[in-house]
C-alpha cells in the first residue's frame, strides 16, 4: 500500500518561512506587536541592545536582541514601533523609507508607479507563541505577531537615561557594526531582519543613484531630497561598497540583486 504524502507547505520566498495554515483567532488568543531595526546612517552603524544574566552554573552570560514590544491599546503599530525603540534603546528613532518589494496598496491620487519610491512599510512579519500562564492560572496561551520596521538615527544622536520600563533596566544600549551585530544575533530570527534591513538600505542608495530612477522622479515630480534616507551608507569593515551609477561591488552583490529582482 502507498504511503500517503502530506503536501509541504508553499514557500513564498528564499526570505520567508513556509507558509502556515489558515487561521483565526479570537482577540484573548493573539497580541499584536512591533520592532525595529535601528540604522545610524552616517557610520552605517545598529542598533543592538543586551541584558546580562547568569546561567544555571552561575556563569556570567549576555543576551542581545532588537527593540520590540505590544501595542498599547489604541496605538497605531507604527506609533508602537517609534515607542519601544526609544523606551528600550533610549534613543530617538525616526523611520528609514527603503525602496522595497510590497503589495500595500499606494493611496488614492498618488503618483504612477509610486511603489517604486521608498517607505516605512515593515519589512517583516514573525509570528510565535506565548506560553500557557504566561499572564495568569487561565491563561491558555496564544499567538504574537510582530511587525518590524527600520529606523534611523542622527550622526548626533544623544542616547537618554531613565526611558525604560521597571522590567527592562538592565538592557544595554550598543551601536555596533553590521557584522557585530550578525554576531552578537546569530541563531535568531532577528539576524536574517537586520541583515535584510541593511540590504535595503544600502540596495536603495543605489538606486537613487541611478540617472534612470533620476529621470523617473523627475518625471512624476518628485524631489530626491525629499525621499528622507539619509546619507548614503560608508563602506563597511567587509569592503561593501556602493558605486556611483547604480552598480554594486561586494561580495554580497548577488544576493542584493535577488532581493531586488522584485521591485
Amino acid at each position: 500500500m502507498s504511503r500517503i504524502q502530506t503536501p509541504q507547505p508553499r514557500r513564498f520566498s528564499q526570505y520567508s518561512d513556509p507558509a502556515v495554515p489558515d487561521s483565526v483567532w479570537f482577540s484573548s488568543d493573539f497580541m499584536l506587536g512591533a520592532g525595529m531595526v535601528v540604522l545610524q546612517p552616517s557610520t552605517g552603524k545598529v542598533v543592538v541592545l543586551g541584558e546580562k544574566f547568569k546561567d544555571d552554573r552561575g556563569r556570567d552570560r549576555a543576551h542581545y536582541f532588537l527593540p520590540k514590544g505590544r501595542k498599547d491599546v489604541g496605538e497605531s503599530l507604527e506609533q508602537a514601533a517609534l515607542r519601544e525603540a526609544y523606551e528600550e534603546s533610549g534613543y530617538r528613532v525616526s523611520f528609514l523609507p527603503l525602496i522595497m518589494p510590497t503589495h500595500a496598496p499606494t493611496p488614492p491620487g498618488s503618483p504612477e508607479r509610486s511603489r517604486w519610491l521608498p517607505c516605512s512599510e515593515p519589512i517583516y512579519v514573525d509570528l510565535h507563541q506565548w506560553r500557557r500562564k504566561h499572564f495568569g492560572r487561565d491563561d491558555n496561551g496564544g499567538e504574537y505577531l510582530t511587525f518590524w520596521y527600520v529606523g534611523q538615527i542622527a550622526d548626533d544622536a544623544v542616547l537618554e537615561t531613565g526611558t525604560r520600563m521597571p522590567d527592562e533596566v538592565g538592557y544595554e544600549t550598543y551601536l555596533v557594526t553590521h557584522d557585530q551585530a550578525m554576531h552578537l544575533l546569530a541563531g535568531s530570527m532577528m539576524a536574517q531582519i537586520v541583515d535584510t534591513a541593511y540590504r535595503l538600505w544600502r540596495q536603495t542608495h543605489v538606486y537613487v543613484q541611478d540617472h534612470e530612477y533620476l529621470a523617473y522622479l523627475q518625471k512624476i515630480g518628485v524631489d530626491p531630497a525629499s525621499l528622507a534616507i539619509g546619507p548614503a551608507p560608508p563602506p563597511t569593515a567587509r569592503g561593501d561598497q556602493v558605486a556611483a551609477g547604480g552598480s554594486t561591488t561586494s561580495e554580497n552583490a548577488d544576493a542584493n540583486t535577488r532581493l531586488t529582482s522584485a521591485l
